[in-house]
C-alpha cells in the first residue's frame, strides 16, 4: 500500500511538474542553442517595418540576434530569398551571413492576437576573422508586433542628407548611377550603419560602425567593415576591398567617402563614391 501510494505520489509530481513547465513558455521568449550553448534572451520584440518587413531581435548580457523577413504571413521563409538580413553580436563581435556558406530558414507557425511564434536555424555566420557561429532549434513564441512604422514616423524627421543622398560606382567597367537610397542603424551593443543604393537591375550595400571615424579601411563580406553587390537578384559578398570615409558627423548623421572591391562571384566594382545621410 505504502508503495502504490508513493508511486501515485511520484506520477502526481511529474504531471504537476509537465504542467508547471507549459505554463512558464506561455510568456513571449525567444531561445536558441549557440554553439552548442543555450541562449535565453531576456528582452525580445518582433518590429513591422514601413516597406512591409518583420524583424525579430532577441538580446541577452553581450549577445544579440537580429534577423528580418521579407512578409508577416504564416510560412518558410529561407535565406537568401524572402529572409534577407541575419546578424549575432558576441563580446563585441559581430556575424553576419556568408554568400554560399551561410544557410538557414525561419517559420512562421502562428500569427495570432497580434502575436507571432515560429522557429529558425542560421549555420555558418562568419565574422570577419572567418570564425563561425550557428543557432540551431531557435524558436520564438508570442513575441508582440509592435507598428515601428507610427513610431519611426512621429519621432524623427528624414535626415536632409539622405533626401540628398548619392551613389555611383563603376561595375567591371559600367558605370552605376542609383536612384533609391536607404540608410538604417541596426544592432544594440556596437551599434553599425547599413548604407544601401539600388537602381533597376543593381545593389550596393555597405555596412560599418556607427562611430566609425574618417579613415580608411578593408571591406570584406563580413564584419566591422563590409560591402555586397547584387545584380537581378543575385547576391555576391566582397571578397577584397577598401572604404575611404572622408566625412562622417556623428551629429547630423551626414557621411561621405568612397570605396571599392571585387565580389567572391568575380564582379569589379570601382570608383564609388557615396554621399548619404542615416
Amino acid at each position: 500500500m505504502i508503495r502504490i501510494t508513493t508511486l501515485l505520489l511520484a506520477v502526481f509530481c511529474l504531471v504537476f511538474t509537465s504542467c508547471s513547465t507549459d505554463i512558464e513558455i506561455n510568456d513571449p521568449a525567444l531561445q536558441a542553442q549557440v554553439d552548442g550553448e543555450n541562449f535565453r534572451s531576456s528582452s525580445k520584440k518582433a518590429m513591422i517595418h514601413d516597406d512591409g518587413t518583420l524583424v525579430i531581435v532577441g538580446s541577452e548580457g553581450d549577445q544579440s540576434i537580429s534577423f528580418t523577413i521579407a512578409a508577416t504571413k504564416m510560412g518558410v521563409y529561407k535565406m537568401g530569398q524572402t529572409l534577407n538580413e541575419v546578424s549575432f553580436q558576441k563580446n563585441q563581435t559581430k556575424f553576419f551571413v556568408q554568400d554560399q556558406e551561410t544557410e538557414g530558414e525561419v517559420t512562421i507557425t502562428e500569427i495570432y492576437n497580434n502575436e507571432i511564434s515560429g522557429n529558425f536555424y542560421f549555420k555558418n555566420l562568419k565574422d570577419s576573422n572567418g570564425n563561425s557561429s550557428s543557432f540551431n532549434n531557435g524558436w520564438f513564441y508570442r513575441l508582440p508586433i509592435e507598428n515601428a512604422v507610427i513610431e519611426d514616423t512621429v519621432a524623427e524627421e528624414i535626415n536632409p542628407c539622405l533626401l540628398n543622398a548619392s551613389l555611383t560606382a563603376m561595375v567591371d567597367g559600367y558605370e552605376m548611377i542609383t536612384d533609391d537610397h536607404t540608410a538604417r542603424l541596426f544592432g544594440v551593443d556596437n551599434v553599425s550603419i547599413m548604407i544601401k543604393a539600388t537602381n533597376a537591375e543593381n545593389e550596393i550595400e555597405i555596412v560599418f560602425p556607427s562611430d566609425a571615424a574618417p579613415g580608411t579601411y578593408a571591406l570584406s563580406g563580413s564584419g566591422d567593415y563590409s560591402a555586397t553587390f547584387t545584380k537581378r537578384k543575385d547576391k555576391s559578398s566582397a571578397l577584397s576591398g577598401t572604404i575611404i570615409i572622408t566625412e562622417h558627423n556623428i551629429d547630423t548623421k551626414c557621411l561621405s567617402g568612397s570605396f571599392e572591391f571585387e565580389t567572391r562571384s568575380g564582379v569589379q566594382v570601382s570608383e564609388g563614391v557615396f554621399d548619404f545621410g542615416y
